[in-house]
């Protein structure tokens, strides 16, 4: 890509995050109270992993990790998440991608435009519900001083919102195929929801699973970028760097075949 075009699109994708925000903006209380629905979920898993460690129970992790992680994940889970293979499939089952495919720029921008303003929005009234609940429990949450973690966290969570929005780009595009892709976009959200840590932290999990968990991707948009701010030591996360890094390669490529492969047969009917 030339610096001319990357400035193009960045400047496209700019125009259409600003649009996007002030739209979302316009449901700025629809956006507290689903937020607030979302951070309840991590809540009743804290109070009830905290009220079984009161009476015994001893997980495989500390208290102290259990509650930063539990605390953290809606906020993680929230801004590596993606939302793009339903609006996609309609487009292409409707023939509204016909007015992106004869622009001079991705036929993403609007989808990942959408996916970034909507996270930025969904922060603004997250972050302080998040903030709350890790003052209550402050005496059990610890996280790191050094910058040099937050770093590697935030590239983490950039790298796992990656490939989430890839894989959403892939089941979408299976629509220039399909009459309907929600059976596989909704066994993709419940099979993200279950090993991405974001229901029930991997950690925790059996021990029999740990090369399984270890091996998924979905577990490198959640569990993972929480772990590279609780984990003791950097030198176990050199491993995991890695495997998301594969991961994301893998996404983007099978994204981009799809999505190739799709638009060679692709008609436009319903325009």
């Amino acid at each position: 890509m030339s610096t001319s075009t990357a400035r193009r699109t960045g400047s496209v994708l700019r125009s259409l995050v600003e649009q996007e925000v002030q739209t979302i903006t316009q449901y700025r209380w629809w956006l507290v109270a689903m937020q607030a629905s979302v951070v309840v979920v991590p809540l009743i898993s804290l109070l009830v992993w905290r009220g079984a460690m009161a009476r015994g129970a001893e997980p495989p992790v500390t208290r102290d990790y259990l509650t930063t992680y539990l605390v953290m994940v809606s906020v993680v889970t929230m801004l590596t998440s993606s939302w793009t293979a339903r609006f996609l499939a309609e487009s292409i089952r409707g023939g509204q991608l016909n007015a992106w495919l004869v622009r001079p720029c991705s036929t993403h921008l609007v989808a990942a435009a959408n996916n970034v303003s909507e996270k930025l929005a969904k922060l603004a009234t997250m972050l302080p519900l998040v903030v709350v609940l890790g003052i209550v429990f402050h005496r059990d949450v610890e996280l790191p001083s050094d910058a040099g973690r937050w770093l590697l966290f935030c590239w983490a969570l950039a790298m796992g919102a990656t490939m989430m929005f890839c894989f959403d780009v892939v089941v979408g595009s299976l629509a220039f195929w399909w009459d309907e892709v929600a059976a596989v976009d909704r066994f993709r959200q419940l099979a993200a929801l279950f090993l991405s840590g974001a229901l029930i932290p991997l950690s925790v999990m059996p021990s029999a699973w740990g090369a399984f968990l270890q091996a998924q991707p979905f577990g490198y948009a959640v569990a993972f970028p929480i772990q590279t701010l609780l984990a003791p030591d950097l030198a176990p996360l050199r491993t995991g760097l890695a495997v998301q890094a594969a991961w994301v390669l893998l996404a983007l490529v099978a994204a981009r075949l799809v999505w190739v492969s799709g638009l060679r047969r692709y008609s436009g009917a319903g325009a």
